[in-house]
C-alpha cells in the first residue's frame, strides 16, 4: 500500500516528477532491508517540490511497513567493513574536538555502534538510538555500549538540553518526518551543542551524471537533500549551519568494486576478475566523490528562542569556583604590594605571578608576599607571559582565571564584579572596559590613545560582528572552559595576544561580557608609547584580515581552528 504525502519542508502539494519507474508497487513489497544494499534498479517515483525544491518519494509505503523492515534488519556484510567505517567516523570526531571538549554525544541511527565506540575512545560519554534489534545487540554484546535505545528518537524521551553533540550520519534520508526529528533534536541539544548531519547530495555532479542509477537513490531513502534544502530545513527547525563540506568514505577495494560493478557489463567482468585477489579485495581505500554532504550546525540565537538561552544563562556554573589571579609582571617592584593588597582574599583563592625577566626586585617582593612565582629566564614579551600565566593557572585547577596587571593601572578591588557573570553562567569571559562611563579619560588616558582605542574597537566590532566597548583592556577574567577551547599557545608573544585570544573565543562561540572600570595613569604605570602603539594598531588590522580569510575558507589559520 502506498500513500501520497505533501512536502515535509514547506507543506506544498505541488511537485514535478524527477525520476519515475514502472514498478512503483514493488517498493511496498520490499523485504529484508540491508544497509549495504547495492541494487540500483530502484522502483521509485521521486518528485521535487515546485515551491521549495525538496526532493522526496511520493507516493511512499506506509511507515509501519518500513519500520518492520528496519526492526528485522540483519546485515552481516556491514560488519565486514568495520575498520573502514571507524576511519570514516574519525573526521567528524576530530572536527567536534576542535569545538567541544567532550561531554554527552548521541548518534541517531547508530547501527552496530562503530562510530560510538570511536567517540568513546575520544573521551565522549556516548549514547545511541537504533531501530534494528540485531544492530543494538551487536553494539551491546560486542562493544559494551549500554546506552543505546532500541526504538525511535521520539520514544527515547531524553531530557531537555541534555547532549553536547548529536550526529545524524546517513540517517536523515530514511526518516518519515525529518523536520519533526530536527525539532526534537533541538530540544535535547544544549544551547552550546553541535549537530552533524551527513547525507547523500542529490545536486552533486555524480548524481546528475548517473541520474536514477546513482548509488544514493535507494528504496529505503524517503528524502533527498541538496545543501540548499538541508540549510532551509535546519533553519526552520531552529539551527544555524556554520560549516559545510563533502564527506569522504573509507571501504575495502572489494566493497567499492562490488558497488560500481553494476553500472557496466564490461566493468562488471573486469571487477569480478580483480576480486579474485584477496589482497586487492581487502585493501582499504578512502574516496570522496563529492556526493555526500556534511553539515555542522548550532542552535539558532533568534529572538523567538531568547527565553531558552536566558534560562540557560541563569544556571549557576559553579557555586564555589576556584578563582586564580595571574599577574604578568615586568619591573613591577614599585606597585606590586599595592596591587596584591587590593586583591580580595574572599574572591580569589590563589595568586600566581609570572616574571618576564625583570631587572628590579619584582621576584623578591612577590616571594615575600607569599605569591606563587614563575620566572622566565629571558624577556619573552607580554603575550608569552600570559601563556605561562594561563597554563600554570589551569594546572593549578582554576575554574576562573583573572588577569591583573601588577603596575596598579587597573583597580583589583572590582574582581568580585568581574568574575560574577562567569560564576552565574552568563559569560565565558568578562572584560573590564575603560571606555564605559568615561573611565578612561577620567583616569588620565591620553586623548590620542583614547581616540585610537575607539576607532580600532569600532573596526573590530564591524568585522567581528560584536558590540564590545573596548578590545584592548588588560583587566580580564576567563573561564577555564574558554582557555581550554582556544589554542592561545599559537598566539603572538607580543601585545597583539589580547586581540587574538578574543578572535579565537568568538570563533568558538564563547560569550563575552563587559563591566565598567576606572583606570589610573601615572609615571610608574607601564604604557605603550606612540610608535609601538602604531605597530600594535597595524597588527590588529593584520589579525582582522587573517580572520576574514579564515572564515571565508581562503586560508586556514591553525591558531583559529
Amino acid at each position: 500500500m502506498l500513500v501520497k504525502i505533501k512536502c515535509n519542508l514547506c507543506g506544498s502539494g505541488n511537485y514535478r516528477v524527477l525520476y519515475n519507474t514502472s514498478a512503483v508497487g514493488g517498493f511496498a513489497q520490499m523485504q529484508g532491508y540491508k544497509i549495504t544494499e547495492h541494487r540500483i534498479d530502484s522502483p521509485l517515483k521521486i518528485v521535487q517540490c515546485r515551491n521549495c525544491g525538496l526532493i522526496y518519494v511520493n507516493p511512499r509505503p506506509v511507515i509501519r511497513n518500513l519500520m518492520v523492515n528496519y526492526v528485522r534488519m540483519v546485515d552481516e556484510s556491514y560488519l565486514a567493513q568495520e575498520k573502514g567505517r571507524r576511519l570514516s567516523a574519525q573526521p567528524i570526531l576530530n572536527f567536534f574536538k576542535k569545538w567541544k571538549k567532550m561531554g554527552r554525544l548521541l548518534d541517531i541511527g547508530c547501527a552496530t555502534g562503530f562510530l560510538l565506540d570511536e567517540a568513546k575512545k575520544y573521551g565522549w560519554e556516548v549514547y545511541g538510538v537504533e531501530i534494528s534489534k540485531w544492530a543494538v545487540e551487536h553494539a551491546r554484546e560486542n562493544l559494551g555500549l549500554e546506552n543505546i535505545f532500541e526504538g525511535t528518537l521520539k520514544k527515547a524521551h531524553y531530557p531537555d538540553n541534555y547532549f553536547d553533540a548529536i550526529i545524524l550520519k546517513d540517517t536523515i534520508e530514511h526518516l518519515s518526518d525529518p523536520k519533526e526529528t530536527l525539532i526534537e533534536i533541538r530540544r535535547i541539544l544544549k544551547p552550546s551543542g553541535l549537530l552533524c548531519i551527513n547525507t547523500p547530495n542529490i545536486s552533486s555532479l555524480m548524481s546528475k551524471i548517473l541520474g536514477a542509477k546513482w548509488w544514493g537513490v535507494k528504496q529505503a531513502h524517503l528524502f533527498y537533500f541538496t545543501p540548499k534544502t538541508l540549510y532551509k530545513m535546519l533553519d526552520i527547525a531552529g539551527f544555524s549551519p556554520f560549516k559545510i563540506r563533502s564527506h569522504a568514505r573509507t571501504f575495502t577495494l572489494g566493497y567499492w568494486l562490488e558497488k560500481l560493478s553494476g553500472y557496466n557489463k564490461r566493468l562488471e567482468k573486469f571487477f569480478t576478475f580483480l576480486l579474485k585477489s584477496n589482497f586487492i579485495k581487502q585493501k582499504l581505500v578512502c574516496l570522496n566523490f563529492g556526493d555526500q554532504v556534511e553539515v555542522f550546525a548550532r542552535k539558532s540565537r533568534k529572538l523567538k528562542y531568547i527565553d531558552e538561552f536566558e534560562a540557560e544563562a541563569k544556571k549557576v556554573a559553579k557555586e564555589k569556583a576556584r578563582v586564580i589571579a595571574v599577574l604578568p609582571a615586568y619591573n613591577a617592584a614599585s606597585t606590586l604590594r599595592k596591587t596584591v593588597k587590593d586583591i580580595s582574599k574572599k574572591a580569589v583563592n590563589e595568586i600566581i605571578l609570572v616574571d618576564d625577566a625583570s631587572k628590579d626586585k619584582t621576584v623578591e617582593i612577590a616571594k615575600k608576599l607569599g605569591l606563587k612565582v614563575f620566572e622566565h629566564e629571558k624577556n619573552k614579551g607580554y603575550g608569552a607571559n600570559q601563556k605561562t600565566c594561563y597554563t600554570k593557572a589551569l594546572e593549578a585547577g582554576a575554574d576562573i582565571v583573572v588577569m591583573v596587571h601588577p603596575d596598579y593601572q587597573y583597580d583589583p578591588k572590582v574582581i568580585p564584579e568581574l568574575i560574577e557573570p562567569i560564576q552565574q553562567g552568563r559569560a565565558d569571559a568578562v572584560f573590564g572596559s575603560r571606555m564605559m562611563k568615561g573611565g578612561a579619560l577620567e583616569g588620565g588616558m591620553p586623548l590620542w590613545k583614547h581616540s585610537a582605542n575607539i576607532i580600532l574597537t569600532a573596526i573590530e566590532n564591524i568585522i567581528l560582528g560584536t558590540y564590545l566597548t573596548e578590545y584592548h583592556s588588560g583587566f580580564r577574567a576567563y573561564s577555564a572552559k574558554y582557555l581550554r577551547n582556544v589554542n592561545f599557545m599559537l598566539n603572538s608573544d607580543g601585545f597583539i595576544f589580547d586581540t587574538e585570544i578574543i578572535v579565537q573565543g568568538l570563533l568558538k562561540y564563547m560569550r563575552i561580557e563587559e563591566i565598567p572600570i576606572r583606570t589610573r595613569y601615572f609615571d610608574e604605570t607601564s604604557s605603550i608609547k606612540f610608535l609601538p602603539s602604531l605597530l600594535y594598531g597595524l597588527n590588529i588590522l593584520k589579525t582582522l584580515i587573517k580572520y576574514i580569510f579564515h572564515i571565508r575558507g581562503i586560508i586556514n589559520f591553525k591558531q583559529f581552528s
